[in-house]
C-alpha cells in the first residue's frame, strides 16, 4: 500500500544499516552458549540501555546478559574475542552513502538516529560522513532510546517534519516497535535493494545503486 502522505525527511539506523559488519555474532554467541537469538535478545533488550546511556560498557553489558546463561568467566572471555573480531569486519555501507547524497539533492532532509555512544560524532567525522546529516540524535546525548517514542518526536522535531512525513530505516524490528502509534512510517532495513523498493512504495523518487 503506498504511504499517502508527503515524505518530507529520510531518518537512518547507523550499526546494521549505515555501518555494516561481516556475520552474525550475536547468533554465534547465542549457539556458544547453547540458547537462541529470540531469548539471547530477550535478556539484551531488557538491559542495553546501560549501554546506550554510557552507565556501562558494551562488554559489560554482553557480560550481564551471558551471565544470564550460566556463562562461565572462561565463555564470557571468548565473548569479548569473538566481538573484537565482528569489530574488524565493520564496514562502511557505501552503497547507502550514495542513496543518501542522492536522496539529499532532491531536497530530502535526512536524519539519523541511533542507541550509541556520544562516540558515534566522532566516527561520523572520521568516516566522513557527519555533513550528509542535517539532524544526529544518539541515546547516550538524549536520554532515550529507540524504540522510545520521545526519541522519534526529537529528531522530527529537530528536523521540523511532522512524524507523519518521516521514513525510519532500521535493521532491527524492535527499534520499529510502534511506528504507527507516532506516525512516522517504518522500513526494516534487510539489504540496499530492498531498501529501494520500500523507498519507492512511498512515492520517493526512483534512485538507482
Amino acid at each position: 500500500m503506498e504511504s499517502k502522505m508527503k515524505v518530507k525527511a529520510i531518518v537512518f539506523d547507523y550499526g546494521g544499516v549505515i555501518e555494516k559488519e561481516e556475520g552474525d555474532v550475536i547468533q554465534e554467541i547465542a549457539t556458544y552458549l547453547k540458547t537462541t537469538r529470540k531469548d539471547w535478545e530477550r535478556v539484551y533488550f531488557s538491559v542495553n540501555h546501560l549501554a546506550n546511556s554510557g552507565k556501562n560498557t558494551m562488554n559489560e553489558v554482553m557480560a550481564l546478559v551471558a551471565r544470564e546463561f550460566n556463562a562461565t568467566d572462561e565463555q564470557i572471555s571468548n565473548i569479548y574475542k569473538m566481538l573484537e573480531e565482528s569489530k574488524k569486519t565493520k564496514r562502511l555501507n557505501l552503497e547507502l552513502v550514495k542513496i543518501i547524497k542522492d536522496l539529499k539533492k532532491n531536497n530530502y532532509k535526512i536524519g539519523l538516529v541511533s542507541n550509541y555512544s556520544k562516540s558515534l560524532r566522532n566516527k561520523l567525522s572520521e568516516q566522513d560522513i557527519y555533513h550528509l546529516f542535517d539532524e544526529i540524535i544518539i541515546s547516550e546525548e538524549v536520554g532515550y532510546q529507540k524504540p522510545q517514542p520521545e526519541i522519534f518526536d526529537i529528531i522530527s522535531k529537530k528536523l521540523g517534519v511532522n512524524n507523519n512525513e518521516m521514513i525510519f530505516v532500521d535493521d532491527t524490528e524492535r527499534s520499529l516497535e510502534g511506528a504507527e502509534n507516532i506516525g512516522y512510517v517504518p522500513i526494516l532495513y534487510r539489504n540496499n535493494n530492498q531498501l529501494l523498493e520500500d523507498l519507492l512504495k512511498h512515492q520517493i523518487l526512483n534512485i538507482k545503486i
